[in-house]
């Protein structure tokens, strides 16, 4: 049986074994989760909307939320109620993230709080993003709550992972344009959301080629925008046919090879988007690599996927909500700080960190995520 890591969001699949304290554990459980689940829908306006989310005036109902949600998250951890995929985003970890997210939101960058929370959420809903899941309880809830702009309706869609309507929404935000109140920037991060979905949760080409086509027939969109689906669409007719590599358990030097090979450029610090070809070869590589986690979670070369992951999801960080290199970065340096890669991951996550806590103003980190910096360091010495 396959089981979901969730800290604390109401869609994931709790095992019976892990609960081990029967219906009274289940039933302490499932109050924890549908508090989370309220503070997500009281979130919902703002999580769809940056300006919403960056808007002085919501700040103390966002902040009343993200601090419920993590003492939440904390408290459904501490009961060891959580259960683990191949991934296995430890729980300290995903709750750390949460605090984080509360800490940067009252101190620290908005637009990134918001991408962070956004990533987060993903990764609560499910380890695994190229399994699509449909959260019935969600969708029930939502029913009553639909947004009237379609790419903000979509936006929390995907970020619930029920991607069958989040994909309509998102195709009527193009297709509709500019007639359905939905602005230029929005429909770039509509096509960026479509590669996502069919390359890395859906592995559909065909059905991405379909969808490119239908986005590019609107006349109304601007040159740009129509030249940029065009050279997307060519790229995708290219490599249709390649498929997506398998590789099993002993055949790290050759998964290792392919992953190096398609990030040449970001392990060398080049991450430009230049050509459609690596914009999806990147988010492919990232598809593999979950799919071999998955199958093979003991494997030795976890520290390495979780540091490729990085870079594969750092190609991201604000066109896709699910993208999260802090995540794994922390991952790798909490769960194996004697490995040689850890040192790096952690220069990577405090240079990540120190972004998120730099405005205008300067660079302001709060007392707590210096000392878990400074707890990470020391992990990484006292092994050597």
């Amino acid at each position: 049986m396959k089981k979901w890591i969730f800290a604390g969001v109401a869609s994931a699949v709790v095992s019976a074994s892990v609960l081990g304290g029967g219906s009274a554990a289940r039933a302490e459980v499932k109050v924890f989760m549908d508090q989370m689940l309220e503070q997500v829908f009281r979130l919902k306006p703002y999580l769809v909307s940056e300006e919403s989310f960056k808007d002085p005036k919501n700040s103390q109902k966002i902040s009343e939320s993200l601090t419920a949600m993590a003492a939440l998250s904390k408290k459904i951890n501490h009961e060891k109620m959580i259960t683990k995929t191949g991934y296995q985003i430890s729980a300290n970890v995903l709750n750390q993230q949460l605090k984080d997210v509360e800490e940067v939101f009252k101190t620290g960058n908005k637009s990134y709080a918001l991408w962070s929370l956004r990533s987060t959420l993903g990764v609560c809903m499910s380890c695994h993003t190229q399994v699509p899941a449909v959260s019935t309880r969600f969708s029930t809830l939502n029913e009553s709550r639909v947004l009237t702009n379609p790419f903000e309706e979509a936006e929390f869609l995907f970020v619930i992972r029920n991607f069958a309507e989040a994909l309509k929404l998102y195709e009527k935000s193009v297709t509709g344009y500019p007639k359905n109140n939905v602005v230029l920037a929005d429909v770039e991060k509509t096509i960026q959301r479509q590669l996502y979905y069919y390359v890395r949760v859906a592995r559909d080409f065909k059905s991405l080629a379909g969808t490119l086509k239908n986005d590019k027939a609107n006349t109304q969109l601007p040159k740009k925008t129509r030249e940029r689906l065009q050279n997307l669409l060519s790229a995708v007719e290219a490599m249709k046919e390649e498929g997506y590599p398998q590789f099993t358990d002993d055949k790290k030097a050759e998964l290792k090879t392919y992953v190096e090979k398609g990030l040449k450029e970001e392990l060398s610090g080049d991450f430009s988007l230049d050509l459609p070809k690596k914009e999806i070869g990147a988010l492919k590589i990232s598809s593999v690599l979950y799919e071999y986690l998955n199958r093979y979670p003991e494997t030795s070369l976890k520290p390495e996927i979780l540091y490729w992951l990085s870079f594969c999801e750092g190609r991201y960080r604000y066109q896709s909500m699910y993208s999260l290199p802090e995540l794994y970065l922390k991952q790798c340096v909490v769960e194996f700080p004697h490995h040689p890669i850890a040192k790096k991951c952690l220069a990577e996550y405090q240079d990540l960190v120190t972004m998120s806590f730099t405005g205008s103003s300067g660079t302001h980190i709060p007392a707590d995520v210096s000392k878990e910096l400074q707890t990470l360091q020391d992990l990484i010495q006292k092994i050597k």
